[in-house]
């Protein structure tokens, strides 16, 4: 079970990301731009953050490439395995950063009608971001330790 857990975990950390987003939709419906407009600036930011360290990371990799220990695990294929899970990281979290940058600049006038229901467009855009944050920090999560698996041995 543990094993199947390791091998899936961006399906399911997708599956529980899109549950939550199901969940937390009625209080985005609501939303303002007033009220969007810190949470996406705040989201934004920390994931701008997170892409800093993780490229750390990937730089930290590059410039200790002599050492044995980079040299043997790039030999049995972990560290490429590794630096792809930071690259995975990286785009989630580039992504997070767009989607809340686009969403500050949503008027709240935008919306549009499915089954004669109003939807603002900046809650479903918020929404999607919210689903690609959820997965980007869990991601983060995840790759981050282990980064610091491996790099505790260099």
């Amino acid at each position: 079970m543990w094993q199947y857990t390791k091998e899936h975990h961006v399906f399911i950390i997708a599956i529980v990301s899109f549950v939550l987003c199901i969940f937390i939709w009625p209080v985005v419906a609501d939303f303002s731009a007033k009220q969007i407009q810190p949470i996406a600036s705040a989201v934004s930011t920390i994931a701008g953050i997170l892409f800093g360290f993780v490229m750390a990371s990937i730089t930290l990799f590059a410039s200790a490439k002599d050492n044995t220990l980079i040299r043997n695990t790039t030999l049995t294929g972990y560290l490429p395995k590794l630096v792809n899970k930071l690259h995975f990281t990286m785009g989630l979290l580039l992504a997070v950063c767009f989607i809340f940058l686009v969403v500050l600049f949503i008027p709240d006038t935008a919306n549009f009608d499915i089954n004669d229901k109003t939807i603002k467009l900046a809650a479903v855009v918020m929404i999607v971001g919210v689903f690609v944050m959820l997965n980007a920090f869990a991601n983060f999560f995840v790759s981050w330790n282990k980064f610091k698996a491996f790099s505790a041995h260099m």
